[in-house]
């Protein structure tokens, strides 16, 4: 099991300096893959074509090449919370819907585990075997503060050694803000947007609207799933997490492969990328853009 403790400030941000530098494309890319989620309600929208999608690169219209709705494996982080305040019902709860996720995965899926409170520890790495993840799942006890900040950078260095087609999701969960990272918002979702990881963010909800008395979803939490290109949960309490694990799930199963060689805008730099729909109904989720490394 690997452990990892943000010890410095200095060497954690200078880490975050290097990945937000690190390009997602090759200078003068020749075709862009975006991978979009379109939904009705809580139901994924099949059979759509290219021509009813409809790309802006940096505010210029592109020619789709390609839709196809993606059939291929996943290669799963499961990024857990398991900081003081997931004691009691909690934990046993976030388990429970772990465990469900795990067992309803495809034999050709591969699933790693790491939880977080202040430091990271990558309990087991990508695997097949169902076994060990459950094994490693029933052990999770909870203890200490909750670095999310640093814990959400450190999984999304994990690169999957699976080659070839797959997705490649961070599925992150915490009930809490961050009490202990060294690494600013703003530093996070700058990194999260230079990542090729796919992230979703399912929370379990501990604000209180004092205007209301109800739970309040995070803001930042809700930013950060956007900046990765997926969607962010929010469970009004612990029964409700085996549900919201099942609809990740079931999303990462009926997202579009978008492809286009871009044109009419310039190669290096950041692209602003929005997908909409023509003729069309559906909730959109897709990255906010890439970025091309000049040379």
């Amino acid at each position: 099991m690997m452990r990892i403790i943000a010890a410095s400030a200095v060497v954690l941000i200078a880490s975050v300096t290097v990945a937000a530098q690190r390009p997602t494309f090759r200078s003068g890319v020749a075709v862009v893959r975006i991978d979009v989620s379109v939904m009705n309600g809580l139901s994924p929208v099949a059979g759509l074509t290219r021509d009813q999608f409809v790309v802006l690169d940096n505010g210029v219209p592109q020619t789709i090449d390609s839709a196809t709705l993606e059939n291929v494996p996943l290669t799963l982080t499961l990024l857990l919370d398991t900081s003081e305040s997931m004691r009691g019902d909690r934990i046993a709860h976030l388990i429970e819907a772990a465990k469900t996720l795990i067992k309803a995965l495809h034999p050709q899926d591969e699933a790693s585990l790491a939880t977080f409170s202040e430091p990271f520890l990558l309990r087991l790495p990508m695997t097949r075997e169902r076994s060990p993840l459950i094994d490693a799942l029933d052990r999770l006890t909870p203890a200490g503060s909750t670095s999310l900040n640093d814990a959400v950078f450190l999984g999304l260095q994990l690169k999957p050694a699976t080659v070839g087609d797959s997705t490649s999701v961070l599925l992150v969960f915490s009930d809490g803000h961050d009490t202990a990272s060294w690494l600013r918002n703003d530093q996070l979702i700058d990194a999260t947007k230079r990542s090729s990881l796919l992230l979703h963010v399912i929370e379990l909800l501990p604000s209180i609207d004092t205007a209301t008395g109800s739970p309040r979803p995070s803001e930042f939490l809700a930013s950060l799933a956007k900046a990765g290109g997926g969607r962010h949960w929010a469970a009004q309490k612990a029964s409700d997490l085996n549900d919201l694990f099942g609809k990740a799930l079931n999303e990462l199963r009926a997202r579009y492969l978008l492809t286009y060689s871009p044109s009419g805008v310039d190669r290096d730099g950041w692209h602003d990328v929005k997908v909409t729909l023509r003729n069309a109904r559906g909730d959109i989720t897709a990255r906010p853009g890439y970025f091309v490394q000049p040379q």
